[in-house]
């Protein structure tokens, strides 16, 4: 069986990929410190994994020292 990572992780996935409340996650898009979504079809929206992984592994820019995670 073929194994893969998702590229693009719903709403609730992506904070979980952090280790964060879907709240707390949410504020972080909303203030710019987190990627936004991208759009796929209308009323479904993703968050690209490499995109989140690059703030992790610090290839990407990082939140800014003004939020708390």
């Amino acid at each position: 069986m073929v194994s893969f990572a998702p590229a693009a992780l719903r709403e609730a996935n992506a904070a979980a990929y952090l280790d964060l409340s879907v709240s707390k996650f949410r504020d972080l898009v909303s203030n710019g410190a987190l990627p936004k979504p991208v759009r796929l079809a209308d009323g479904v929206e993703r968050w690209k994994s490499d995109e989140l992984l690059a703030i992790l592994d610090g290839t990407a820019a990082r939140p800014s020292e003004d939020f708390e995670l």
